[in-house]
């Protein structure tokens, strides 16, 4: 049995139902049990130091997804403590109880983001570069890979997956975007220069199932495309996968600055990550194409 965190949010509903329908047993860790699920829910409780013994005991397999949002609320030292705490704290509970359990788990793999990478212009990035230097994003990630130690410690095959901006129409950052060109206007952020690796949400649940079914992968993977764009290119790409004559203007950054304050490091700031591990594990994407992956998106409400 497959277990997720974060089972309901975009990616784990979406890879649950890949998962499914390839034949696997899937169930998920939620803060309310209800084994009558689309996916039964076992309950957990990072607060309350409790994992269901029962959900980790039938687990081949642990996808960690769970972790609060990056983007919604303001940056305040409140809410940073509060991303940082949904992460670390909920890998060290999955440790202390998968080892207390004595469950049989064969892999584990958690996400990460690109932010570990931090802001780097046009250097190409690979899983082989180092962390970036300074920010609240390197500090999440950073943090949140070493977290994943506890688990590698107990002899657990372990792989992080370092998640770029994920394409989906149904939540996530596209739908937003998408609410401008209604009105035929598209926005970019600064000068649009930044870097914006960027996933397919079919490719990216495939790279999960991937990790799991290939017991030699094991480390950190940048879940991404092969083709990053600029953020001027990503909105100009979208206009023109919709068909629409939409006039495109820049977001000045100190407008991004006033309105989101430190948060706004995750519109300003980019990489120009590439998957590079990925592709020599050969992994073929099915979109690899900006554009084809927003026409798919669109055309199938996916």
């Amino acid at each position: 049995m497959i277990l997720i965190t974060g089972g309901t949010g975009l990616v784990g509903m979406h890879l649950s139902r890949m998962l499914r329908d390839k034949g696997y047993e899937v169930a998920h860790l939620s803060r309310r049990e209800n084994l009558q699920a689309e996916f039964p829910a076992y309950r957990w409780d990072i607060d309350g130091d409790f994992v269901d013994e029962k959900a980790l005991q039938q687990a081949d397999h642990i996808i960690h997804l769970a972790g609060a949002s990056i983007v919604g609320k303001r940056w305040s030292a409140r809410q940073k403590q509060r991303i940082l705490d949904s992460r670390v704290k909920s890998l060290e509970l999955l440790a202390r109880q998968i080892k207390s359990s004595g469950a049989s788990i064969q892999s584990f793999i958690s996400a990460s983001a690109v932010g570990y990478y931090g802001n780097r212009g046009d250097e190409i990035i690979t899983e082989a570069s180092p962390a970036g230097d300074s920010g609240f994003l390197v500090e999440s990630c950073e943090l949140w890979e070493q977290a994943v130690e506890n688990v590698t410690a107990l002899g657990i095959r372990t792989v992080r997956m370092r998640i770029g901006i994920v394409l989906s129409t149904v939540d996530g950052a596209l739908p937003k975007i998408l609410l401008s060109f209604k009105a035929n206007a598209g926005t970019w952020f600064g000068d649009g220069s930044q870097y914006y690796p960027w996933i397919h949400i079919d490719d990216l649940a495939q790279m999960f199932i991937r990790t799991i079914e290939d017991d030699t992968m094991q480390g950190a993977y940048n879940g991404t495309a092969p083709n990053p764009v600029t953020n001027k290119e990503f909105v100009t790409i979208l206009a023109k996968a919709l068909d629409k004559k939409a006039l495109l203007v820049p977001t000045p950054a100190f407008a991004m600055r006033l309105a989101m304050g430190e948060m706004a490091d995750t519109v300003l700031h980019g990489s120009r990550v590439i998957p590079q591990r990925m592709t020599e594990a050969g992994f073929e994407f099915k979109f690899e194409d900006l554009e084809a992956a927003f026409r798919d998106l669109i055309k199938r409400k996916v």
